[in-house]
């Protein structure tokens, strides 16, 4: 006791203040690591003098990282289940060097409560403003990680024909990880997300990445796992009208454990997620709905234009031929003008219609079987040698994609015929291997290329193929070599995502991309 009275004795009255304050202070060496930490801070941290002298402080973040030099910072950080906030400053220590002082505490729930408050309006705002679904998704799952101190978070939609999950939205995550968690599904993982989706309910998964890694069915995401230190994944059913479309989830970093607060921040989140794929899945169903509006009228338009323009022209011919057998004097060269101006005013109005045409066979035999009969009977006419591969002969797609992927077809290989001079061409019809709801049709033909996207003979095939893809939010590349090079020839292929439950953003492919 004597000892102890002692010791007390001896410390002066800062020291005494410091030892009394109920926020965590410390004294931090030229390297950032501690020199001293008060009682409150120890506490704070979970560890005691022992543990805490000389080791780096979790306020500098990554050793690796630069210096912050005698900049002061203030910041939040996890410690076990606990947000800390902190303030670092520079100061002169007894041996003149250059350290850093810190003070440190819990965050205030109303603090807390603020910042979530601040997300959801901002997101909010987003979901109002933004058209596009991707980016506002990003925001959300971003807001989310942010907010509770996520190491990951994502907004997973499920494929209702396949199961198949798909990341719309994420923060955090590996490029690929969609790809492989698809796999992981595929070969039966037991998957959080799937849970809370066929379940309906919150779903916290602890010590997720020791068991991922024991089990082989998560092989795909192995090598992701090793490097990580996710724990705790959380998983919060997308609700739209009493049906779940998805998840918001994501992972917590080890000894890192959600609370209440935590979990109903989330599931407000998720309420705005869901918010945003409904309309976007409502706002794609409209779109196809005024495509399919706009072809009857179409077809109306061609019945009321190009129909007259071709009956006029019989007409017109027939008249000529009775003219010339009846040996009637008539201007000959005026008659075959006004033909030709007929012939010129329907295929306008050919040019401004037919991209809308739907073959007959694509009702009755689908798209690839279609295309396979159409480049078959061009091939026995032209004398070329035109072939069609495809991984899949029956892909379930909607009308309307396949009528523009039918008429892409059509005018490229029109193309091959009429300006390319090929001997051969070959049509691809796949799922990406990057993205399995992507399909991809590529012509490729052993032509004389073109220069560039000004070649007036290829302009308006290029301009109609175009909008087709734009139409259904994909992309469409041209790649052209002339006759010169080697590898001469032109590639023309459309990427659209038609195999998933949601369309991507309509902008993705406002331009045509020219390569070569």
């Amino acid at each position: 006791m004597a000892a102890d009275q002692t010791s007390s004795d001896r410390r002066t009255p800062h020291e005494a203040l410091i030892d009394l304050s109920n926020e965590g202070l410390a004294v931090l060496d030229t390297s950032g690591c501690y020199l001293t930490v008060n009682p409150a801070g120890q506490r704070i941290l979970g560890a005691g003098p022992a543990d805490l002298l000389g080791r780096r402080a979790v306020f500098l973040g990554d050793p690796d990282q630069p210096k912050s030099g005698n900049h002061c910072i203030d910041g939040t950080v996890w410690i076990g289940t606990s947000e800390v906030e902190y303030h670092v400053r520079p100061a002169q220590l007894d041996t003149g060097e250059a350290g850093r002082v810190v003070r440190f505490c819990p965050t205030d729930p109303a603090v807390r409560d603020r910042r979530a408050l601040a997300a959801f309006t901002r997101t909010a705002a987003a979901i109002a403003c933004e058209n596009q679904l991707d980016v506002v998704l990003d925001r959300l799952a971003a807001e989310v990680r942010d907010t509770v101190g996520m190491a990951t978070c994502a907004v997973i939609v499920v494929d209702e024909a396949t199961g198949a999950l798909h990341h719309v939205g994420k923060s955090g995550l590996p490029v690929d990880y969609g790809e492989r968690i698809e796999l992981c599904r595929r070969q039966d993982a037991p998957l959080a997300t799937t849970k809370a989706i066929d379940e309906a309910r919150v779903v916290i998964s602890e010590k997720f990445r020791d068991a991922a890694l024991a089990d082989p069915r998560w092989q795909p995401v192995h090598d992701i796992l090793r490097t990580m230190d996710w724990d705790t994944y959380v998983a919060v059913p997308l609700v739209v009208r009493d049906k779940v479309i998805g998840a918001l989830a994501g992972f917590l970093t080890e000894g890192r454990a959600p609370d209440r607060e935590d979990i109903r921040f989330i599931a407000a989140m998720a309420d705005q997620a869901a918010i945003a794929v409904s309309n976007a899945q409502m706002f794609k169903r409209l779109e196809l709905q005024a495509a399919r509006e706009e072809r009857r009228k179409l077809a109306r338009d061609m019945h009321d234009s190009v129909t007259q323009a071709l009956f006029s022209l019989s007409l017109r011919t027939k008249a000529l031929e009775v003219s010339v057998d009846t040996g009637e004097d008539i201007d000959l060269v005026e008659q075959i003008r006004q033909i030709h101006e007929l012939v010129c005013g329907a295929q306008t109005e050919m040019r401004a219609l037919i991209m809308h045409r739907r073959p007959a066979a694509l009702g009755e035999e689908g798209l690839v079987p279609s295309i396979r009969k159409h480049v078959a009977a061009v091939a026995a006419r032209e004398g070329l040698s035109l072939t069609v591969e495809a991984d899949d002969e029956f892909y379930e797609l909607d009308e309307t994609v396949e009528e523009d992927l039918f008429m892409i077809v059509g005018e490229a290989i029109h193309n091959v015929v009429k300006h390319a001079q090929a001997t051969r061409a070959v049509v691809r019809i796949r799922r990406s291997f990057a993205d399995a709801s992507v399909l991809t049709v590529t012509i490729i033909d052993d032509g004389v290329g073109f220069s560039g996207p000004s070649d007036d003979q290829y302009s308006f095939g290029l301009v109609s193929m175009s909008e087709r893809v734009k139409a259904h939010g994909g992309k469409l590349t041209v790649g052209s070599r002339p006759g010169s090079d080697p590898a001469h020839g032109t590639t023309v292929r459309a990427e659209i995502p038609s195999l998933s439950p949601l369309g991507d953003d309509p902008g993705a492919g406002d331009e045509v991309v020219h390569d070569g």
